[in-house]
């Protein structure tokens, strides 16, 4: 980065680390111009950039090759349009989703998405790195919603893809590449979505069971019901207790009948939380996600189809007898097995043995969040994306000098 263009960028309030790489010039651009400035002048230094939201999941990716500096998208934070009537809103990628959706809420709208620690999690963070949450199971993810996108790219272009209303689909394959693509494609400036009517009223059913069995036979039970979930995730306590949480949505009359419904289907709830009690349950189950930051744990993110869940989750439930302070958190209806280990009770030389049951029978395996140690000679993506190879095309077009975060995404892109 040269002096002149420093000067006309805003630093940072502290440096960050990641994977054990701490960056000193962390810069935060106020406007798109001044981002594919900054990038176009990296590339010509041949220097790397780390760019980020709010930093809520830094710990995603592979270790970096190399990094100089990192690009801060949080003061490009601007609603650019709102249209309750059309439902449609456009955002710049350094708002944080609680901003956002703190505005879509004052026309009872909302965009139905989670993120770890809302506050911070910015809305670029959320396209860049997929992260989805049990919501999934019931409702659009931001792939779905996103209808338009604006991304700079280190030859110092600004390019957009889709436009500003749900029925136009130009550019839909290219919205659905940078979705995910972890920053390596370009830095994402801005983002148009469709949105949603809020529910007026939710609830969350929670019921315990000594079996892991007898949890996934309930939560077959709540997906086959009419009056289905908008989530559905089963913890284990300990080895003895799982506990299994199914959220409903909806007008507060549709709401009783379902967790009624509910009842009679698998029995009466340990106990039953509702509207702001359930949302600050399944967030602060959310805000569990949040990498990067202690690198204290290991936390994979496993992955199936839907119906071959119980043999993922029995690979699993295999861990916490063998490595003590395992959890486990299972998606019934998502095909999908999160496990956490405390990093302090296995050693990275373990990593291929413990995982080896686990890649056995799943589809997928990501280490979310672990130690630098954890991360070396995997691609911790695990199986590469079909789009790959047309990634690597466009890596090649609009970032042949790999300035954006080089080696982190899926193939050491």
């Amino acid at each position: 980065m040269t002096d002149s263009t420093a000067q006309r960028l805003q630093p940072h309030a502290s440096t960050i680390v990641v994977d054990g790489q701490r960056i000193e010039r962390v810069y935060v651009p106020t406007s798109g111009a001044e981002v594919a400035e900054m990038l176009a002048t990296a590339d010509n230094l041949g220097q790397a950039i780390i760019p980020f939201g709010g930093g809520t999941l830094l710990g995603l990716g592979n270790v970096p090759d190399r990094a100089d500096a990192a690009l801060c998208t949080r003061a490009l934070n601007r609603v650019l349009a709102h249209e309750p009537a059309d439902l449609t809103l456009s955002v710049e990628a350094g708002a944080s989703l609680a901003e956002v959706q703190a505005v879509l809420g004052e026309a009872g709208q909302w965009l139905p998405i989670e993120g770890p620690l809302p506050s911070e999690a910015t809305i670029g963070g959320l396209i860049a790195t997929a992260f989805t949450s049990p919501r999934k199971l019931g409702s659009d993810g931001l792939r779905d919603l996103l209808v338009g996108i604006s991304v700079a790219h280190p030859t110092g272009a600004i390019s957009k893809a889709g436009g500003t209303v749900v029925k136009n689909v130009t550019g839909f394959d290219m919205m659905r590449l940078y979705h995910g693509s972890l920053g390596t494609l370009g830095v994402i400036l801005s983002a148009n979505f469709k949105v949603l009517p809020r529910p007026r009223a939710e609830a969350t059913w929670r019921g315990s069971f000594e079996s892991l069995e007898q949890a996934l036979g309930a939560g077959t039970k709540l997906l086959g019901l009419r009056g289905r979930p908008v989530a559905l995730e089963i913890v284990s306590v300990n080895d003895k207790e799982w506990t299994l949480f199914a959220r409903y949505e909806g007008r507060e009359g549709t709401v009783r009948l379902m967790t009624n419904e509910a009842a009679e289907a698998i029995g009466s709830p340990d106990s039953l939380a509702e509207d702001r009690g359930s949302a600050e349950l399944w967030q602060a189950m959310v805000d569990r996600y949040t990498s990067g930051r202690a690198q204290d744990r290991v936390l994979i993110r496993a992955a199936t189809r839907p119906r071959d869940t119980p043999i993922l989750a029995n690979a699993a439930a295999g861990l916490i007898a063998s490595i003590a302070g395992t959890t486990i958190q299972i998606s019934p209806g998502l095909g999908r097995v999160d496990i956490v280990i405390p990093a302090a009770n296995v050693a990275s030389e373990s990593r291929d043995a413990v995982l080896a049951p686990i890649d056995a029978v799943a589809t997928s395996v990501v280490i979310y969040d672990a130690p630098m140690e954890w991360k070396r000679d995997r691609d911790i993506w695990g199986a590469t994306p079909d789009t790959l190879d047309v990634m690597r095309s466009l890596k090649n077009e609009f970032d042949s000098k790999r300035v954006l975060n080089p080696g982190r995404f899926a193939g050491s892109i």
